[in-house]
């Protein structure tokens, strides 16, 4: 390989390793399976405690080709996992944000029906459908 070429290739995988396309994310099913909720569902990141019943669905493991191509907020977490979120019938996803800031997995859970009032009352757990929608419905 002559020295041009070898800078061109050099210069391509640094600029994908600083502008590339970013994280994405590998669904893997650990719980059942429920219906998809619709490709845009509401859902709730979860960052503290829950106090809510529920099961685990499954996980979502981000992968990157670099650290700073990892989603560093909720904003871009969502875009990762937002469709697997949905397409599983979860409700929620649990976060794990790495030692440098950056969100690397993502727990999917479902909230119990029959042991959750407050997840029912807030929309949240309305299958193949968008909480809002419903609760334009309702109002």
């Amino acid at each position: 390989m002559n020295v041009a070429a070898r800078q061109l290739l050099i210069g391509s995988l640094i600029a994908l390793g600083l502008f590339g396309c970013g994280g994405s994310g590998e669904y893997r099913r650990t719980g059942g399976a429920y219906a998809a909720r619709g490709p845009h569902c509401d859902y709730r990141v979860i960052r503290n405690r829950i106090v809510e019943p529920y099961e685990e669905v499954g996980v979502v493991d981000i992968d990157a080709f670099s650290v700073p191509q990892l989603p560093s907020n909720e904003r871009e977490f969502r875009k990762v996992v937002g469709e697997h979120v949905c397409m599983s019938g979860g409700h929620a996803v649990i976060p794990s944000i790495n030692m440098h800031g950056r969100w690397v997995h993502g727990t999917v859970i479902r909230f119990r029906p029959s042991e959750c009032d407050r997840c029912r009352a807030g929309g949240i757990m309305r299958d193949g459908q968008n909480a809002t929608n419903a609760r334009k419905e309702e109002g």
